[in-house]
């Protein structure tokens, strides 16, 4: 918190020598016209004892989710799956194409790849029909959250699954799922997924629970005047992370 009051008392004497006092008082000005905003995400883990157990995925779910996946397995037999590489052109056009929140460009998603993300694919003949993000550590920065995060050896983070509209419902991110957790057990040794999820976000809450995933804390931040409080929180939650609250000031 004293480091936080330092950031604080610095930035006021720069905008008071850069800007002057008409600056300043239009800077505070703006803050009190800005709005309380918050966001609140509840925290999915999927995590196995080991490797072994990882590679065997998902056969040590319940029998009826074993044989749901089973099934989807069989309808989407035309369906195939792939990491996506820097070289892949086509895959990283048409990610941009599809991208829901259309915040994804061609240099961005390589640059992405480049920083050690990794994007896994659907395919249905040369279409792409569902895709997930997921980042290993040591660190990554999540631009949604405006924060840094740090991961442990065998854990990854789960960052953006989509699957287009006329695809849904057909068992297709379980199986993308089941493919990527096989896959990256065999290459990195992952034992550990999180990410976060909206608490309203019903049905990927509900697909999420059938994959074997359990909520294990909270993620979020509260905002006002321009001044935001970070928290994480839960005992399975980032265990490497040492800050659990922190208050960050928006330039």
């Amino acid at each position: 918190m004293f480091d936080q009051s330092n950031i604080l008392a610095k930035r006021m004497h720069n905008i008071l020598e850069t800007e002057g006092l008409k600056g300043f008082l239009r800077r505070i000005e703006g803050r009190l016209r800005s709005k309380w905003f918050t966001f609140h995400m509840f925290l999915h883990s999927l995590q196995f004892a080991s490797v072994s157990d990882a590679l065997e995925f998902p056969a040590r779910l319940d029998p009826t989710i074993v044989r749901m996946l089973e099934r989807c397995q069989r309808m989407l037999s035309s369906i195939t799956f792939k990491q996506v590489n820097e070289s892949d052109e086509g895959e990283i056009d048409e990610l941009t194409a599809i991208d829901p929140w259309g915040r994804q460009s061609r240099e961005g998603i390589i640059e992405k790849l480049q920083e050690g993300w990794c994007c896994y694919v659907a395919k249905f003949g040369s279409r792409i029909v569902a895709f997930s993000w997921i980042k290993a550590g040591p660190k990554l920065y999540e631009p949604f959250f405006q924060r840094w995060f740090t991961l442990a050896d065998d854990e990854v983070y789960a960052w953006r699954t989509f699957c287009v509209p006329d695809w849904r419902g057909r068992g297709l991110i379980p199986m993308l799922i089941k493919w990527m957790v096989n896959h990256l057990a065999l290459t990195k040794g992952v034992t550990k997924y999180i990410g976060w999820v909206k608490a309203d976000n019903v049905g990927q809450i509900y697909t999420l629970v059938q994959m074997g995933y359990s909520v294990v804390g909270r993620l979020g931040f509260i905002e006002v005047f321009g001044v935001r409080l970070h928290y994480v929180w839960g005992p399975k939650a980032f265990s490497l992370i040492k800050r659990l609250f922190f208050i960050q000031v928006s330039p």
